[in-house]
C-alpha cells in the first residue's frame, strides 16, 4: 500500500547520509514507485522538492532548501519539517516520509491557489507613504518573519501559505530593517533572540518608522518570563507566541491579528468615505 496517494512529482535530493541510511530510504521509495508513488531521487538540489539529510548536515541547507521541505534523521523536533530518529526502521522511515509527501503537497497545493488568485484578481498597489493595510497584488495580506532559525522560518511559511498570506523572510534585524525600506507588511513576526540587534531593539525601530505605527508585531520566543513580555510590550510587540510554535496557538494568534487588520482597514474606508461625503 502507498504511504500516500501524492499528486504531485516528487523529487528527492539527499544530503550527508551515510550508506546505511542512504539504503533504508532507497528501500522505502523502491517500494512506493513500485506501488504507484510518483517519487525520483535527483542529484540536482535545485530541482529538489523534498530534501533528506542528517542533524549534522542540516545547518548546511539554509541557503539551497528555501522554500522546501525538509526530513531530516534526528530526535530533535525543532530541526527541519520532519523528523525520523535512528535506528531507521523501515516503519519509522515510512511514517516520515509521509509526513513529507504531504507537506510537498500542501506547499504545491498553495502556490498553485496563490497563482490562480493572481490571475483573477488584481488591484494597483498602495501608497507607501500612507500604509497601514497593504495587500498583495492579488488581494492577500503580506506578512515579514524575522528569524534566524530556518527551521523556524520554514513552519511560519507553511502556516501563512495555509491561510493564503503572502511572506517575506529576514534571518536578522538588520536584514528586516532593510526590507521594511523595500515595501510595507501588513503583519511581522519577529524572534527575540538573533546575532545582531535582538528582537526588541528591532521591533523599536520599526516603530520609529511612521508607516508601522498600527502595524501588528508577533514576538516569538523561547522565554514564559513576565519581565520578557513586559520588555517586549515596551519595545512596542503587539502579542507574544512561545517557540517552538503549536499550529493551534499560531492560527489562533493569525485569526486575532487578521480581526485587527480588518478593523484597521475598515475604519480607513470609513474615513475615505466621510471625507468625501
Amino acid at each position: 500500500m502507498n504511504i500516500i496517494n501524492s499528486k504531485n512529482n516528487i523529487r528527492v535530493h539527499f544530503v550527508g547520509l551515510q550508506q546505511k541510511e542512504r539504503t533504508v530510504f532507497d528501500r522505502v521509495i523502491s517500494f512506493e514507485k513500485k506501488n504507484g508513488l510518483n517519487v525520483q531521487v535527483c542529484a540536482n538540489s535545485k530541482e529538489a522538492n523534498l530534501f533528506i539529510t542528517t542533524e549534522t548536515a542540516f545547518s548546511a541547507l539554509n541557503s539551497v532548501s528555501s522554500g522546501k521541505i525538509v526530513l531530516v534523521i534526528t530526535k530533535d523536533s525543532s530541526l527541519g519539517d520532519v523528523q525520523v530518529a535512528s535506528p531507521l526502521l523501515i516503519t519509522r522511515v515510512m511514517k516520515a516520509l509521509e509526513k513529507a509527501i504531504k507537506l510537498v503537497d500542501d506547499v504545491k497545493s498553495g502556490e498553485e491557489k496563490s497563482a490562480e488568485a493572481g490571475m483573477k484578481t488584481s488591484k494597483p498597489a498602495a501608497d507607501h507613504a500612507n500604509i497601514e493595510v497593504c495587500e498583495t497584488s492579488d488581494g492577500r495580506l503580506h506578512a515579514l518573519v524575522i528569524d534566524d532559525s530556518a527551521s523556524i522560518r520554514k513552519q511560519l511559511e507553511l502556516e501563512l501559505r495555509s491561510s493564503e498570506i503572502a511572506a517575506d523572510f529576514a534571518e536578522s534585524g538588520e536584514q528586516a530593517l532593510e526590507k521594511i525600506k523595500e515595501r510595507s507588511f501588513d503583519l511581522i513576526f519577529l524572534d527575540i533572540m538573533m546575532p545582531g540587534i535582538n528582537g526588541y531593539e528591532t521591533c523599536k525601530l520599526i516603530r520609529l518608522n511612521a508607516v508601522y505605527k498600527k502595524t501588528p508585531i508577533i514576538m516569538l520566543s523561547g522565554k514564559t518570563s513576565p519581565l520578557d513580555e513586559v520588555e517586549g510590550i515596551i519595545a512596542g510587540a503587539t502579542t507574544y507566541l512561545t517557540k517552538p510554535v503549536k499550529s493551534d496557538k499560531f492560527q489562533e494568534v493569525l485569526a486575532r491579528v487578521s480581526s485587527w487588520i480588518n478593523n484597521f482597514k475598515i475604519e480607513k474606508e470609513n474615513k475615505k468615505t466621510a471625507v468625501k461625503c
